[in-house]
């Protein structure tokens, strides 16, 4: 940055926000009402998906040089939501959107266990189905009871971030 350019996001000079001091670090860019609104319903809708399509999937299987099944689908179900309540648990700032997502998610999975009018089940009472549906259930309750882990604490006297700009979570990989 050249010294008579404005800082990133400054406005030229006699704009409004120019020598404006910088945004505190706990604000976060997005964070308007609306936002959170429009991410929580999409956490929520995620949920319902990952849940629908898992309860879909659950059940199919590849036979290893016929000596066994192995259940394909059910690994990639229960990986595909631990990775979105995760992913969830890492980008928003609290719990709410995973614990949505995980609602939705176990809401949905449980709706698809009842038997239709016509007498048809996606969840059958076999082993796959129940790792289906108890597994689905103790993913989304240890993502969300997982400690955050938040910054790390440095000793007295040390200051904030190593760098300029850096998250006060960041790691010092420098040292």
């Amino acid at each position: 940055m050249l010294p008579d350019q404005p800082a990133y996001g400054a406005t030229a000079p006699g704009g409004p926000a120019y020598g404006a001091p910088a945004p505190a670090l706990g604000d976060v860019v997005g964070t308007s009402r609306g936002a959170r609104v429009l991410g929580y319903v999409a956490a929520l809708l995620l949920g319902a998906l990952f849940g629908a399509i898992g309860t879909v999937v659950h059940q199919i299987d590849i036979s290893v040089f016929g000596l066994f099944d192995l259940p394909i689908g059910l690994v990639i179900a229960l990986v595909a939501i631990a990775l979105l309540l995760t992913g969830l648990r890492l980008i928003a700032p609290s719990r709410l959107a995973s614990a949505l997502a995980a609602a939705a998610l176990i809401g949905m999975v449980a709706l698809l266990t009842l038997e239709s009018p016509g007498g048809s089940i996606l969840v059958p009472a076999g082993p796959t189905g129940l790792v289906w549906l108890f597994g689905s259930t103790l993913i989304a309750v240890v993502v969300i009871a997982w400690p955050t882990l938040g910054a790390r604490h440095r000793p007295a006297g040390t200051g904030g971030p190593a760098h300029p700009g850096a998250r006060p979570d960041a790691v010092d990989l420098s040292r």
